[in-house]
């Protein structure tokens, strides 16, 4: 059984390729960029050396990074990048790339369950408070449509819901105050998915612990007390509450905050 879930997981994360793209680099360069990062991938995939392999997946993961910094971005890349590292071990920055690629194309199966898979495997499993659980199951759509495309449903459902008054003034028939009804409550609900997600991206910075340990202290300086026992592990999630030089508080998924230095964390 553990044989066959390692298989299924492996067919997860072959590389792909990317469509064409602006960049910095000219298009044969990042093409030959791309074959190259890519022919090492499959070299370490094919390679029954474990060192070896290690040593492939980090060519392809400075290959995919030159790529990203000469201004390539998209959903394919980003997955691709996840996978090297999730092959090295490094949850922290596989779910750091799993979850830039899912910034640009939300609900992409491939990168929802190797994200699922690299939180999986991190040591911290922390439990997601009861308001963002609740939250989650209530707008159980968010994560999988874009913000452009739940205004839009938003829009058109309201504008259903006048409809359906409107039909209600010529034909007096429950039918059309049911759909009213719904249409208006289905809108307000989609324009509050909107609302989250814009929030999310312009008010709210989420990160990723990326340092093997990161101790948390109760406050911005390594003076201060350890605020709990045991210090976080690559993988574990938070949102940035504030930012005082090189520390960052934070606030992790079951409510509970503290300081880390930056150093230890990627943001998105």
């Amino acid at each position: 059984m553990r044989h066959f879930c390692s298989l299924l997981i492996v067919l997860f994360i072959v590389p792909c390729t990317l469509c064409a793209e602006p960049s910095n680099l000219a298009p044969d360069a990042w093409q030959a960029h791309l074959e190259q990062a890519n022919r090492a991938f499959q070299q370490a995939l094919d390679t029954t050396d474990t060192e070896q392999a290690q040593g492939y997946y980090q060519q392809a993961i400075n290959v995919y990074t030159e790529l990203i910094n000469a201004g390539v971005h998209n959903a394919k890349l980003y997955y691709n990048l996840g996978n090297a590292h999730i092959l090295r071990n490094d949850f922290g920055r596989a779910i750091l790339n799993y979850r830039r690629g899912l910034q640009l194309e939300p609900g992409n199966p491939r990168l929802q369950a190797n994200l699922r898979y690299a939180r999986s495997q991190r040591l911290d499993q922390i439990e997601t408070s009861a308001q963002r659980a609740f939250m989650s199951r209530l707008f159980f759509w968010k994560d999988d449509l874009t913000l452009q495309t739940q205004v839009i449903i938003a829009v058109a459902l309201f504008w259903l819901a006048w409809a359906g008054a409107f039909a209600h003034r010529f034909w007096r028939r429950s039918t059309w105050l049911w759909l009213t009804g719904g249409a208006a409550f289905a809108a307000l609900l989609f324009a509050g998915s909107a609302w989250i997600i814009h929030m999310q991206n312009t008010a709210t910075q989420h990160g990723v612990i990326i340092a093997k340990e990161a101790p948390v202290r109760k406050g911005n300086g390594a003076s201060y007390a350890l605020q709990f026992p045991r210090p976080l592990h690559s993988g574990a999630e938070f949102t940035v509450i504030e930012r005082r030089g090189s520390w960052l508080h934070i606030r992790l998924e079951n409510g509970a905050n503290g300081w880390i230095r930056q150093a230890f964390a990627a943001l998105w």
